[in-house]
């Protein structure tokens, strides 16, 4: 099922296009779609991807790359921005990227989101917290320009003025598509601490940065940042767990094998060993399981199969070049997987 009898191209794109091959239209694909052709053992391909829509903040324009390939392997590394995966069985799959312009920002008016006047000590200052062509903060004092700070990507945030152990700091905290970011001036408006993740947060007198680790279940992973007078803010260790959300449970036979994957890459072995049928998981420990399914950053079936069987071990291996290794899954009545085989 897995073993093409000529080499096979599976070309999926990140936006809804149309597909060309050497001139010649393939068909339409996209992120969740995809086109399948036969290829030669050695010969150049030509692909372009012709955006069918623009997004919201860019206008989406199309891309030529070629592909070479030599008795049934790739010759040359492709461009930066194309993403090739090889499957057993001569199957290469091509990950196409459009074009970006930006178009969000150009005609955006200006506008201010916050502004504070806090007294430090003998001074008071003025923050002003701003949007223009990305998050901006202004700090004066009396009338006179101090410096300010490019914060990024963004469209909302806020300023305060908070306390670790009896010190005061200003918090400039933004909010963007990507993520949340604080930033803490002392008194002095020197930086304190500058952070970026998905979620940050103050809790119980710590800040906290928190991230996704990509799992089905939706891991995340939180480092605390606890203030330590004459020491700033220190980081703990990282810790995983769910703390912004509950955790998914897995549905169906495919994506028990996926989160059990992902357990064992991650290291989690409770929970990893939480998914084997008893017989199982009495005759193989956790560092063999590691081992049997070595090293890999993504975990996913072959292209069109539905089986709930087979999953693919995704490596990278050089740069935007990875390799997938197939794995046959085999599950007890209960769901629990009694038998693991590399396909």
């Amino acid at each position: 099922m897995y073993y093409s009898p000529v080499p096979l191209l599976i070309i999926r794109a990140d936006a809804p296009a149309l597909i060309e091959v050497n001139g010649h239209p393939a068909g339409e694909c996209g992120a969740d779609s995809h086109i399948a052709l036969p290829l030669s053992d050695s010969g150049d391909y030509y692909v372009a991807l012709l955006p069918l829509f623009d997004r919201e903040d860019a206008r989406l324009y199309p891309v030529t790359r070629k592909i070479s390939f030599e008795n049934g392997s790739i010759r040359s590394r492709p461009a930066p921005d194309v993403g090739i995966c090889s499957w057993p069985g001569g199957v290469f799959e091509l990950t196409m990227r459009a074009g970006r312009l930006r178009c969000d920002s150009a005609c955006r008016i200006p506008y201010r989101i916050d502004h504070i006047e806090p007294r430090l000590g003998s001074r008071t200052f003025q923050l002003t917290l701003y949007y223009e062509t990305g998050l901006k903060l202004s700090i004066e004092e009396s009338n006179r320009a101090l410096g300010g700070y490019a914060l990024g990507e963004g469209e909302s945030g806020s300023l305060d003025v908070l306390e670790f152990g009896g010190v005061p700091y200003v918090a400039a905290h933004t909010q963007g598509k990507y993520g949340e970011r604080l930033l803490l001036l002392s008194a002095a408006m020197e930086e304190a601490l500058d952070l970026s993740a998905q979620t940050v947060r103050i809790e119980a007198g710590s800040v906290e940065a928190i991230d996704p680790l990509g799992t089905l279940l939706g891991h995340e992973r939180r480092i605390r940042y606890e203030y330590e007078k004459g020491g700033g803010f220190v980081p703990s260790p990282a810790e995983t767990g769910f703390f912004t959300r509950a955790p998914r449970a897995p549905r169906g036979t495919l994506e028990r094998a996926i989160a059990f994957a992902e357990a064992v890459r991650e290291g989690f072995e409770a929970e990893a060993m939480s998914y084997l049928a008893d017989d199982l998981a009495a005759s193989i420990s956790f560092d063999a399981l590691r081992e049997f399914l070595g090293t890999f950053t993504a975990a996913r079936p072959p292209i069109s199969d539905g089986s709930g069987r087979f999953l693919g071990l995704i490596a990278q291996e050089d740069g935007n070049l990875s390799c997938a290794r197939l794995y046959e899954f085999e599950f007890a009545e209960d769901g629990r997987i009694e038998n693991i085989t590399e396909a």
